[in-house]
């Protein structure tokens, strides 16, 4: 009777309870054992080498005991791989493909004890392809609830792990500011906002000899503790961490832990690096323009502007426009607008009210004294250093003041753009665009109102119930019933602004004012 050489393989897929003095591996072992032995009469005998993976998933080939174990079947030492359950081999279908074609070429089989399943036959690996979809099913949807559980708890603002970030320290799983760190960290963003360039920061950085931030792993490896990169740099620079934010993918959520920098430095940050992505004030320069307002522009729901431009034959026209409309967000009275037009009345406006000790012959001495501009569709609003204007201009400027602010009206909206907006009597608005769905909630709505008006429903839960709706709808739509009656026969006659929808007015959250509702409108134009 020829003799089979049978090695135990046992695998668990946490640490958790192997430093007992009796586990799951030695309970998967034993099994595997017994099993072995009541095979005895068929030449079977267990090998002396014990095969553990303590603290390996079996989505992964990457554990040294299998691969040991798989040396062993290619040097044919092995005849048979015995396991405690076939997801304790593999829970991948195409790894379990790779390990019987080891087998085979090494005329060893493959069995589980409890699921009594043998590869040397075509029933049994059909059998076993059957259960390790199902593994293999398994082994997918608990992924699929770990990134949930992830993307949840990022949600509700904690930190879900990684490397700690300079300028923190982790205690209780979650982020604490260590001060000597946040110093760097701050002296980081101030630098850069004073510099040329991240090249020129990093340089900066490394002549003082300021170096990252060093750590020890859980596995005792040190890390970081050295000269900073122009890559780490834009990494800090671009972490929304510091201001207090959680990131999951492409959505940012309030943190559980205290913000290192002003929402303020941190938005001027962002427009000094997307200045440089979209074309350097140098590059954009050898073309004939430089924008000089960029990193201080906002229209007045507080988003930046940045640069951009559009072709038209051989022409090239420069514009500044909301980072909101780019990002889908509802962006502020004044969009987008004319660079050239924009940058001429801010020249005009500051120019004969700086001081004359001051050179302000170039745009960019211009710009220094400029600190932020506000943009709104007929209003515009500069902050300037104090120290750069003329005291004649500013009678109350107090000594020790940082900055004053001007504000004038302006005429820089497009007159297509000014059609866009809801006027009944203008005979050259565009062509009617009835937006059915527009029109169907605010019927609803102001059917709903009546509704509780006259008494006919307890409540609007009641009204919900019996007219087969969501509470939580009702109740969002129901603030369009309070919308002022020329804006109404707008949207009936199809006149509303070209990016006004239902979804979009229910998330703006309607004000009861009809001025404000008006203004409200002119944001979508």
């Amino acid at each position: 009777m020829k003799k089979l050489r049978c090695a135990i393989y046992t695998r668990k897929s946490t640490d958790e309870g192997l430093d007992q003095s009796f586990n799951s591996l030695d309970a998967q072992r034993e099994a595997c054992g017994a099993y072995i032995l009541s095979q005895a009469g068929e030449g079977w005998v267990a090998a002396k080498n014990i095969y553990d993976d303590g603290g390996f998933s079996g989505g992964s080939m990457d554990r040294p005991a299998l691969k040991q174990l798989l040396a062993e079947v290619e040097a044919g030492r092995v005849d048979v791989i015995v396991v405690y359950k076939v997801d304790r081999l593999t829970r991948s279908l195409a790894d379990f493909a790779r390990i019987v074609e080891v087998l085979d070429q090494a005329g060893a089989s493959f069995v589980s004890v409890t699921q009594a399943f043998n590869t040397t036959t075509s029933m049994g690996r059909l059998t076993l392809n059957v259960l390790l979809s199902f593994a293999q099913f398994e082994r997918e949807v608990t992924g699929e609830r770990i990134r949930d559980k992830i993307a949840q708890s990022k949600a509700r603002g904690m930190w879900m792990g990684g490397h700690p970030p300079l300028g923190y320290e982790v205690r209780d799983r979650a982020l604490h500011i260590n001060a000597a760190e946040a110093d760097t960290v701050r002296l980081i963003f101030d630098r850069y906002l004073s510099a040329r360039s991240v090249y020129e920061l990093r340089d900066s950085l490394n002549s003082d000899d300021i170096k990252s931030k060093a750590w020890i792993s859980s596995t005792g490896k040190e890390h970081g503790g050295v000269l900073f990169t122009h890559g780490a740099l834009y990494h800090i620079l671009a972490n929304r961490i510091y201001v207090g934010e959680i990131v999951h993918r492409e959505l940012s959520y309030p943190g559980q832990h205290a913000p290192i920098i002003t929402p303020e430095v941190f938005t001027a940050v962002q427009q000094k690096l997307k200045a440089g992505v979209l074309g350097s004030p140098i590059t954009l320069k050898k073309r004939g323009h430089a924008p000089t307002l960029l990193g201080k522009l906002f229209d007045d729901s507080g988003s930046p502007m940045t640069s951009t431009h559009a072709n038209k034959g051989q022409r090239r026209y420069l514009y500044y426009v909301s980072t909101a409309r780019t990002q889908r967000r509802l962006a502020g009275s004044l969009a987008r607008v004319s660079a050239p037009r924009l940058e001429q009345l801010v020249s005009e406006i500051v120019n004969p009210i700086l001081d004359p000790h001051f050179a302000f012959s170039s745009e960019a001495s211009t710009s220094n004294a400029i600190r932020r501009v506000e943009l709104g569709r007929e209003r515009i609003t500069i902050e300037l250093e104090a120290s750069c204007v003329s005291r004649s201009h500013f009678d109350a400027l107090e000594d020790n003041a940082e900055s004053v602010r001007v504000e004038r009206t302006h005429q820089l909206a497009r007159p297509s753009m000014a059609r866009r907006l809801l006027s009944a009597g203008n005979e050259r608005a565009r062509e009617p665009r009835i937006d059915r769905a527009l029109v169907r909630g605010i019927v609803q709505a102001r059917r709903w109102q009546a509704m509780i008006t006259s008494s006919d429903a307890a409540s609007i839960l009641d009204i919900a119930q019996s007219e087969g709706v969501c509470p939580i709808y009702m109740g969002q739509l129901l603030p369009l019933a309070f919308l002022a009656p020329d804006l109404i026969e707008a949207i009936i006659d199809g006149r509303q602004p070209t990016r006004l929808s239902l979804i979009g007015l229910i998330k703006a959250t309607l004000p009861m004012r009809w001025d404000e509702q008006r203004a409200l409108f002119a944001r979508f134009a």
